[in-house]
């Protein structure tokens, strides 16, 4: 019949792969977890650059009116 050392070294096998399985679990939620907080600010940087883009073009339309309208004025 086996000793006591073989129990201990069954029980201190069981408790690493019990935590190296916690450890896997942790990682691999992290890992999900940061790539759908990436995908989020890549979807909310998507918006601020429509936003700014539509900006930028609302201002050349507004300088190409008051071009127009200065242009008018020297008439």
């Amino acid at each position: 019949m086996p000793g006591p050392e073989l129990a201990q070294y069954g029980i201190a096998t069981f408790a690493v792969a019990g935590l190296i399985f916690i450890a896997a679990r942790f990682f691999d939620k992290s890992k999900y977890e940061l790539a759908e907080v990436i995908e989020n600010n890549t979807k909310a940087l998507e918006q601020v650059t429509a936003v700014v883009q539509a900006i930028q073009l609302s201002l050349i339309r507004q300088e190409a009116k008051i071009d127009e309208l200065l242009e008018r004025a020297r008439r």
